[in-house]
């Protein structure tokens, strides 16, 4: 398993919204990605009252590498931010639970993971009594729109909303009014910047977890897959591009295992009878290539930066080995025209008023060159002006 320091920094702070109907194994999840336990995990509604926050590294299989090439002392990753927040109700849309609270806080997120529970357990109670993923969704799916109605029509009765934002607003609420979410629009990135502030729910990109037991998780892994993909695609309130964006996960047995030692973890899930883990002793390779394949602290922060188009730069490598203390990932949305200039503002004010000019080459070329020096004399690396996008 790979560990990063926790300090990490980055051009932009990426908030990712745990959304769900209570008892579904939000909290579990959030244990799970944060690799230990963060947050209160119980058998009641609403045992997660005040979110909880965690910053989760992105997974990047150059920064290591690169940190060793250029002898830096640290390795620092980009993080995404996860909040775990109270379940969602019947009714949230109206205040019922802890509605309002939870609304706000997933308005602040750039993105929502839906936690759908798909496995029965007499043990954990179910805020509807009965086990049903098509509907669990389908009610947090509807009171997310019914939110932004409610949240656009207090906006369209001030007098203050006028121009495009009024025209805009009045789009997106007759397509709310008709079931579907604002992401169906297909708004342009102006007009999502000119009523950016609203903080739209339906707006934000949905990444689906679906919260199986173990044995569906790590046995009857193609089955499931084949049932989430039907829940989907029967669902309401929702869209097309979003039925494909689901992951598999086991919150409860990822949060246990995540919690133990490598040794122990590999001797646990060899217990099981799971084969991939049947390797020599002292080689981690196997283990780790199965914890990156399937867990949720892995799977989901890759699938959050696919989904929300975040690329990844990286500084350090190019400082002579006597002074590179971090090799450092920051991330960026690919929709946004950057500069050398604006990236390095991000980066630090101090960088961007004495910027000249930057050297810049892809990770995977200058680890094939083995060195900065060699990549310079290669023709590898570029200089580029403030003006370069």
């Amino acid at each position: 398993t790979k560990r990063y320091e926790s300090k990490s920094c980055m051009f932009m702070k990426i908030k990712v919204g745990i959304v769900g109907l209570p008892n579904v194994g939000k909290s579990a999840l959030f244990n799970a990605l944060a690799q230990k336990s963060m947050a209160q995990s119980a058998n009641f509604p609403f045992c997660t009252i005040e979110p909880n926050i965690t910053p989760i590294p992105i997974p990047d299989e150059n920064l290591i590498p690169l940190g060793k090439l250029a002898g830096s002392r640290r390795s620092i990753p980009a993080i995404i931010e996860w909040v775990d927040v109270a379940g969602l109700v019947k009714g949230a849309s109206r205040g019922e639970g802890l509605g309002n609270r939870f609304l706000a806080t997933v308005r602040e997120c750039d993105a929502i993971c839906h936690v759908i529970r798909c496995y029965e357990d007499d043990d954990v109670i179910h805020v509807n009594g009965k086990v049903e993923p098509k509907c669990d969704a389908e009610i947090v799916n509807l009171e997310l729109i019914l939110a932004d109605i409610a949240h656009i029509e207090r906006r369209l009765d001030k007098t203050t909303c006028t121009g495009e934002e009024r025209i805009i607003l009045e789009k997106v609420i007759a397509r709310l009014h008709n079931g579907y979410p604002a992401r169906t629009i297909g708004l342009s990135q102006s007009e999502q910047f000119v009523i950016k502030s609203m903080g739209l729910l339906t707006l934000k990109p949905v990444l689906y977890a679906l919260n199986v037991d173990e044995v569906d998780f790590l046995f009857d892994r193609q089955k499931t897959l084949s049932v989430a993909q039907c829940i989907l695609e029967k669902m309401q309130y929702c869209d097309d591009s979003t039925r494909q964006e689901y992951a598999l996960v086991s919150a409860k047995f990822e949060a246990e295992v995540m919690s133990i030692s490598d040794d122990e973890r590999r001797e646990y899930l060899s217990s099981l009878g799971v084969d991939v883990l049947e390797q020599k002793e002292g080689n981690e390779e196997d283990l780790e290539k199965f914890s990156d394949s399937w867990f949720s602290y892995n799977v989901l922060p890759s699938m959050i930066q696919k989904l929300l188009g975040l690329s990844i730069v990286y500084t350090g490598p190019g400082v002579p080995p006597e002074r590179s203390r971090t090799t450092r990932s920051y991330i960026f949305r690919n929709n946004k025209q950057q500069t050398p200039l604006d990236l390095a503002g991000r980066i630090h004010g101090e960088i961007q008023r004495g910027f000249i000019c930057a050297e810049v080459i892809s990770a995977q070329s200058l680890l094939q060159c083995g060195s900065f020096t060699a990549a310079r004399e290669s023709g590898t690396v570029r200089v580029e002006g403030k003006d370069y996008i």
